[in-house]
């Protein structure tokens, strides 16, 4: 079985081909003047990205500041709050100081009391003995 085979196209056919390809390429292709067009709008386009870039870094400082400044509130809030309850505690525990000191003074009282009883007890005991 013999497949039928094509003659191979003439350099004329060859250079007619290639001519109308490069014609139908050509009319696509940029220009100096387009590529300089788009310089100018990539530049335009970069100022105007970088001018809100700019905007954009003055609103996370200025939103970066007032995030401390309340932070500052809060912490200055929150010890003032631990303060006062340090001296509540501090007021019972004195409060509580005192108690005690009052109790052992109670005690020794009774205890003094109770040792002068004996004493006054083994007296009269050993007048009698």
């Amino acid at each position: 079985m013999t497949t039928p085979t094509t003659p191979a196209p003439s350099l004329e056919d060859r250079v007619t081909i290639l001519e109308t390809r490069l014609d139908t390429v050509l009319p696509t292709l940029a220009t100096k003047e387009d590529i300089a067009r788009l310089e100018g709008k990539i530049e335009t386009m970069a100022e105007r990205f970088n001018g809100k870039t700019d905007r954009l870094d003055g609103k996370i400082d200025a939103m970066a500041e007032r995030f401390d400044g309340k932070i500052d509130a809060m912490e200055e809030r929150f010890n003032g709050k631990i303060d006062a309850m340090e001296e509540r505690f501090n007021g019972k525990i004195d409060r509580l100081d005192a108690k005690i000191d009052a109790m052992g003074n109670r005690l020794l009282i009774r205890l003094s009391v109770v040792a002068f009883a004996m004493l006054s007890i083994a007296v009269a005991a050993a007048k009698y003995l």
